[in-house]
């Protein structure tokens, strides 16, 4: 749990976000960490983070030291396209850096630390002067720019080059004039999903890599020096400081010998970004979803975790006595403690697209991109069975997108994306009866408070409603114009809330059919709504990375809440009422106060 930087109105917040890059600082003062929220900094005697730099609208998907450590360049994702300086041990934000037109995705300081240069997808470099932050050149390269470096002694830059359609390329470039030098590699024939390129510290060795190539080029004569094979895809490549040993992550963690091209060790995990300490010593390991693990690189020794970083969150839910909160995420199951925010258990599956708990919390149920589905004891962690599920469907698409547990426990419900919702034994998983009638994928599910009435939203734009004991077909709710993604019934059970992808939110009586009301406001899809407890207010998490308070009675906007950086992925009430949780895909969960004082406001970060 991370209190840094919460926004207004919010209480706690579970998670720090989805990593994008890990660097030590050259002085190796300290770790920092580019992700979903901003950058965190990490001291690196104890590891404890001490600083998270914000600000930006998005996103911070890469970062660069200057030469000395003192200063750190961060860059917005997304739709921010600006570059933020920072002075790196006090986190105080220096200068905003504004003149690229689309996403830019790799920054390098020169040599000297007066120059940052800058690529983006818009096909342009740009030249800053450090001291006053104005551009000093732009320049027009071949493609969209994936990855920049610069050579040690300053004249030469190296970039890797995505073209638009396929392929890529990677191109040396006078740091000077900005005049084409030579092209190292070009490939029009297959698609690069990565390329990545790095000068050694001392200048004479540059290292480029693509899809599941790594090669060594003299920096001076363009020479190929060696080809490394036998690793798999590869995401990113680092130089040790000593010049000797080059990392690689992707489907593995490598360490190879600069001078012989051998093999030296791996590390056992997958991983997209990879750092050495200013030293040497360590390595840094990380990924998208998952934490950081820094490695001895001498020994192979794994040194130490740094947790927190859970993925992007798929689905968020509490245990009926709410004592614990449960994230599915790309990379697992995560359980925390309400009270103390401290985690509990954490699984280690992955592609987790849905979760319930049953009405006794003793159980947790999770459900999986690929139709499987497990039962967890919450108290242990420890998983009781897994099972195919949808697996065993006639469709390409079998992601369970929805569960639901009876009101007694005994079974449970899952819909998935091959259009059927299934029953199972809640203690055996047992299938016991499948229903059938959507035209397409089921996005949601819910059960009625009483047990006797299952709701289902569909990506054929309907509602139906079906009798629990028998399986009948009872009613079909037409009205949106999109996917329904989200059925929820009141605590009553007289009423009936969808969210779609015409993004709009619908009221309707669950009795009749019939719609009362439609919640205007966001601008995107509504993945997610949610009844308060006494059933006069609404919430409502969409696309726009919005959460919206309305009133039921009146359709009045009544708070409007902002400070998660991607899309609400989920939202529901605390039995108590005041408390309201927000599950994103930043990788994030937040609660929020909605108590009387606060009611009536944008809360804003």
């Amino acid at each position: 749990m991370s209190l840094r930087h919460l926004p207004e109105g919010a209480k706690t917040r579970f998670g720090k976000g989805i990593i994008y890059q890990v660097q030590f600082s050259p002085n190796n003062n300290v770790l920092a960490v580019a992700s979903s929220l901003g950058i965190w900094i990490y001291d690196t005697e104890t590891y404890q983070e001490i600083a998270l730099l914000t600000k930006y609208t998005d996103a911070v998907t890469s970062f660069a030291f200057s030469p000395d450590g003192t200063a750190l360049a961060g860059i917005g994702g997304g739709g921010d396209n600006t570059i933020r300086l920072w002075d790196a041990a006090i986190g105080q934000q220096l200068k905003i850096l504004v003149g690229h037109t689309a996403f830019v995705s790799s920054v390098a300081f020169s040599p000297d630390g007066q120059t940052l240069v800058s690529g983006s997808s818009d096909t342009t470099v740009c030249f800053w002067d450090i001291n006053s932050g104005q551009l000093q050149k732009r320049t027009k390269l071949l493609e969209s720019i994936a990855s920049i470096a610069y050579s040690s002694d300053g004249r030469m830059l190296a970039t890797g080059e995505k073209n638009r359609q396929q392929g890529g390329a990677i191109h040396l470039w006078d740091a000077i004039t900005g005049q084409h030098r030579k092209t190292l590699m070009s490939n029009t024939e297959d698609w690069i999903r990565e390329i990545s390129v790095a000068f050694s510290p001392d200048g004479k060795t540059l290292s480029g890599s693509w899809n599941d190539t790594i090669r060594l080029w003299d920096a001076n004569t363009s020479e190929i020096l060696k080809t490394l094979t036998g690793h798999g895809r590869v995401i990113s490549i680092a130089f040790s400081p000593d010049n000797r040993l080059l990392a690689s992550a992707g489907s593995k963690v490598d360490l190879w010998d600069v001078t012989t091209g051998q093999h030296r060790k791996t590390f056992g995990r997958t991983a997209e970004f990879v750092a050495f300490s200013g030293d040497g010593t360590i390595l840094a390991i990380g990924d998208n979803y998952s934490g950081i693990d820094l490695w001895d690189v001498k020994t192979g020794q794994h040194r130490k975790a740094i947790t927190g970083y859970i993925g992007g969150v798929n689905c968020v839910a509490v245990s009926g006595d709410s004592r614990t909160l449960a994230a599915g995420s790309y990379n697992g199951i995560h359980l925390w403690d309400t009270a103390t925010g401290s985690p509990r258990k954490t699984s280690l599956t992955y592609n987790v697209e849905s979760i319930a708990f049953s009405p006794d919390g003793g159980t947790l149920a999770s459900g999986y991109y690929d139709g499987a589905i497990s039962l967890w004891d919450t108290a242990t962690g420890k998983n009781l069975k897994r099972f195919a599920g949808h697996a065993d469907a006639n469709s390409e698409h079998k992601e369970i997108s929805s569960l639901a547990f009876s009101v007694d426990g005994v079974m449970f419900a899952s819909g998935s994306w091959d259009s059927t919702i299934r029953f199972w034994n809640a203690t055996t998983g047992e299938y016991l009866k499948t229903l059938t009638g959507h035209e397409s994928l089921v996005n949601s599910i819910a059960f009625s408070p009483d047990g006797q009435t299952l709701a289902s939203g569909s990506q054929d734009e309907t509602i139906r409603l079906w009798e629990f004991a028998t399986g009948a077909h009872l009613k079909t709710l037409t009205g949106h114009t999109g996917d329904v993604y989200s059925v929820v019934f009141s605590l009553d059970g007289k009423m009936l809330v969808s969210g779609s992808g015409d993004n709009t939110i619908r009221l309707w009586n669950a009795a009749t059919g019939q719609q009362v009301r439609t919640f205007i406001g966001h601008t995107s899809v509504v993945w997610s709504v949610a009844f308060s407890p006494d059933g006069q207010t609404l919430a409502s998490g969409g696309d726009d990375n919005m959460i919206y308070l309305w009133d039921i009675a009146t359709g009045e906007q009544l708070m409007a809440f902002t400070g998660h950086t991607a899309s609400i992925e989920c939202v529901f009430f605390y039995p108590d009422g005041k408390t309201l949780v927000s599950g994103s895909e930043d990788g994030t969960v937040l609660l929020w106060d909605i108590t009387a004082d606060t009611a009536k406001r944008s809360l804003t970060q």
